[in-house]
């Protein structure tokens, strides 16, 4: 096994604390790696569920199945996926008290080619550049929530040894990060006391902003705004991109439990927002509701990714869905027959696939063919 170990150095962005240390290793045995990737070329039925009123058309495959690390005998879970060009990245936590987690770094032929591990939960992620970013928490810092970045070689597939960087946020965990502009944006959820919110960072993750938001659990970034959603009260803080000045606050009546996985998602002049029981709601940017999407299951929608007017629905133990939308209409066409019970935390569409981030059951990864 090759493995190189890394001690991160890090000082904290919200005051004048001493450098924290965490400890990672990489792992860049491809062999034993791999040996968790189940490839397969199955065709996925979508049913009606007695909601959809028209038929897809396209068709979904399963390509393959990566099923999650362990981390001294602890079984992870599948928390979030991020690709871009021809790599995918995907992060794992523990559901305990212990922090752990890791980060697999998978090619576009689904080959597993480095993996981090941390005494971390690791909860969303993001590249940029040749650098990923991602956000969490863990018992080895100050405060338990951080954002990070690690390099890696484009060319090998494979996370570096040196320049990963971490630096302390405020609150309990990190939820979600996103890059947008070459600038990264961070929220952290509970009370804003704490220093629940949204952090702006350079790509080299100096801070150069703040503000604070309750309950803060999802951001994305469209035009020139930063788009950030929170649970409690049930709203989307409009802010602009440069400064994080307030703009405007969406009320999105979303019923959801507390400290939930809750995303947006904007596509085609469209807001799509995870609502928990409320199912999606789908808002115009002026914040006018255009659409609620409700289901039958007494599902609780927790993730919606929405692109070239097909919408995927994340409704954990209750499975996902697929929509289309168009300028005037979003139709449930029905639900995706997965084979499993397994509580999905996290999708993403991206190009033609689908990556669906199922806990213990780790990812599957879905080719959509026209």
């Amino acid at each position: 096994m090759l493995v190189a170990s890394i001690l991160v150095l890090a000082s904290c962005t919200t005051d004048d604390a001493e450098e924290i240390q965490t400890d990672l290793d990489v792992i860049n045995d491809e062999t034993l790696l791999n040996a968790r990737m189940l490839k397969t070329d199955e065709v996925i039925n979508i049913s009606s569920t007695g909601q959809g009123r028209k038929k897809a058309d396209f068709e979904l495959k399963l390509k393959g199945e990566l099923t999650p690390p362990t981390i001294d005998d602890l079984p992870l879970q599948a928390t979030s996926v991020s690709q871009k060009g021809k790599f995918l990245a995907i992060s794992y936590n523990y559901a305990g008290a212990v922090y752990a987690g890791a980060i697999d770094l998978v090619t576009e032929e689904l080959e597993v080619t480095s993996q981090l591990l941390a005494y971390a939960d690791i909860n969303e992620l993001e590249f940029y550049a040749n650098s990923l970013y991602f956000v969490g928490g863990s018992d080895r810092l100050e405060k338990p929530a951080f954002a990070a970045k690690i390099d890696f070689d484009s060319g090998k597939g494979q996370f570096k040894s040196g320049g990963t960087v971490f630096e302390e946020v405020g609150s309990f965990t990190a939820n979600s990060v996103t890059e947008f502009g070459g600038v990264i944006y961070v929220t952290t959820g509970d009370d804003m006391s704490t220093g629940g919110g949204i952090y702006r960072f350079n790509s080299s993750m100096n801070l150069d902003n703040y503000e604070a938001i309750e309950d803060a659990r999802w951001v994305e970034g469209s035009g020139s705004k930063i788009y950030c959603v929170s649970g409690d009260p049930s709203t989307i803080s409009v802010f602009d991109r440069n400064n994080l000045e307030i703009k405007e606050k969406i009320e999105h009546s979303a019923k959801t439990l507390p400290e939930s996985k809750q995303t947006i998602d904007i596509d085609d002049k469209k807001i799509f927002v995870a609502g928990g029981e409320q199912g999606v709601l789908v808002y115009d940017m002026d914040g006018k509701l255009i659409s609620n999407l409700k289901f039958d299951d007494n599902s609780i929608t927790n993730a919606v990714s929405a692109e070239k007017g097909r919408l995927f629905i994340s409704n954990g133990e209750g499975g996902v869905y697929v929509a289309t939308y168009d300028d005037d209409d979003v139709e449930i066409i029905g639900k995706l027959e997965l084979g499993n019970n397994e509580s999905v935390n996290h999708i993403l569409l991206h190009d033609d696939y689908l990556y669906v981030a199922s806990g213990l059951g780790g990812v599957k990864m879905i080719e959509i063919d026209d």
